[in-house]
């Protein structure tokens, strides 16, 4: 009886999302693939100086370093143009499920809205394997203790964020997005963005 109560919270929970409280895992590799250098994970971009004002829409003051090369990411700083923030992790199923529809949206929409990824209680080489392997090309950043989905106050993964392109946070879907809501997400920043 227990077994099965176990059981069933533990789909339960599943189902819902992932929490964070779960070890870090990999993407399956094992033996002498591990060894191997991780690939290089996509640069991140140089953010413009503007600051984001402080306030209950604004994401907090955190600097979080780059997957790959490049500066790090100053959360304060994410403006000029909208910007989708996802927060995930390797050892999330629903997040490596939804990572393909972020990369066919940033294929289709790099130029109008900014992407960026966030790590979250990860091991970065399993993320850059992660990323090589699914062909994930917009940059990543690393929450190795997970200090923005504390200070957002949310406990599992994924979380997508939309910004405007001030660096406020108009809208935040916690669990796996699907097609239809990415699409209106980005629709929205776009429409948002040349209503400006």
């Amino acid at each position: 009886m227990r077994a099965r109560l176990v059981g069933g919270l533990l789909a339960a929970a599943l189902s819902a999302g992932c929490a964070t409280a779960q070890s870090n895992g990999t993407t399956g590799r094992t033996g002498s693939a591990t060894a191997e250098a991780a690939p290089p994970a996509p640069a991140c971009e140089q953010l413009p100086e503007d600051l984001v004002p402080a306030g209950a829409d604004a994401l907090p003051p955190l600097t979080l370093p780059c997957l790959g090369p490049g500066a790090d990411v100053a959360l304060d700083r994410l403006t000029g143009r909208p910007t989708l923030v996802n927060l995930w992790a390797t050892w999330c199923g629903p997040c490596r499920e939804e990572m393909p529809l972020l990369q066919e949206a940033y294929a289709r929409h790099r130029e109008q809205v900014r992407f960026l990824g966030v790590d979250v209680q990860d091991d970065p080489d399993a993320a850059r394997w992660f990323l090589a392997e699914h062909d994930i090309d917009y940059p990543h950043a690393v929450d190795a203790d997970g200090a923005l989905l504390r200070e957002l106050g949310i406990r599992g993964l994924p979380v997508t964020l939309a910004l405007d392109a001030d660096g406020r946070v108009v809208e935040r879907v916690v669990g796996q997005l699907t097609s239809a809501e990415l699409q209106r997400l980005i629709d929205d920043l776009v429409r948002s963005s040349d209503g400006a």
